[in-house]
């Protein structure tokens, strides 16, 4: 298992504030450069970023149509704890609405960044196997069901590793947090796209794609 924690902390600021704008009015644009820089280094305090990942041959059970072509499977998980939703929290509790939807954006937005920088350090490691790598796959988006979230997790023994779970639904229980996986295989092409947001069912309401 490969475990990834020296990640940049730098997030795409015009990304945070498109995303705010599709929020609607709440928050004037005027005000939102300031709100985003007297964040940042809150966001900076309050997260833990922790990346893991795993190659492991694909056992004949998880047959999906999306990774049965597939003789590998690279397991990874993302988190950057919880303290940060719990700042967010206390935003909203106290009535600071406007700061709270600002962290909320940021957070998310760098969660974002978090699985594009572990990204790289799995192309470098597929690399070196020879192999090549598939797109992003992420349970619940329409290739593997949401369910898959706990296979993941007990792949890389996550629960015990990263205090973090899955509940009745299958969702995690760290907010700040995504599992997900990527075929590998030598007869597939070594792809540096990670994500290929065509693909996605929510995409038209997605302010992170990629154009």
């Amino acid at each position: 298992m490969d475990v990834i924690l020296d990640f940049d902390f730098k997030l795409n600021k015009d990304q945070v504030i498109q995303t705010l704008k599709s929020y609607g009015s709440i928050i004037k644009n005027e005000e939102m450069e300031g709100l985003y820089e007297k964040l940042l280094p809150i966001l900076y305090e309050n997260i833990e970023p922790t990346g893991i990942f795993e190659i492991q041959k694909r056992e004949d059970n998880f047959d999906f149509e999306a990774v049965k072509s597939y003789e590998y499977i690279v397991y990874c998980i993302i988190t950057m704890g919880d303290s940060c939703t719990s700042k967010i929290n206390e935003f909203f509790s106290y009535g600071n609405m406007k700061e709270g939807m600002m962290l909320d954006a940021m957070a998310s937005s760098y969660l974002f960044e978090l699985s594009s920088q572990l990204f790289n350090h799995i192309y470098a490691k597929v690399k070196e196997l020879h192999l090549g790598l598939s797109c992003r796959i992420s349970p619940g988006d329409g290739e593997i069901p949401l369910k898959c979230q706990k296979y993941i997790l007990d792949k890389l023994d996550a629960e015990n590793f990263l205090n973090l779970t899955v509940n009745e639904d299958y969702m995690l229980s760290s907010m700040r947090s995504m599992a997900y996986i990527y075929g590998a295989d030598k007869n597939i092409k070594l792809s540096k796209k990670d994500h290929d947001c065509s693909r996605c069912p929510n995409r038209n309401l997605c302010s992170m794609r990629k154009s």
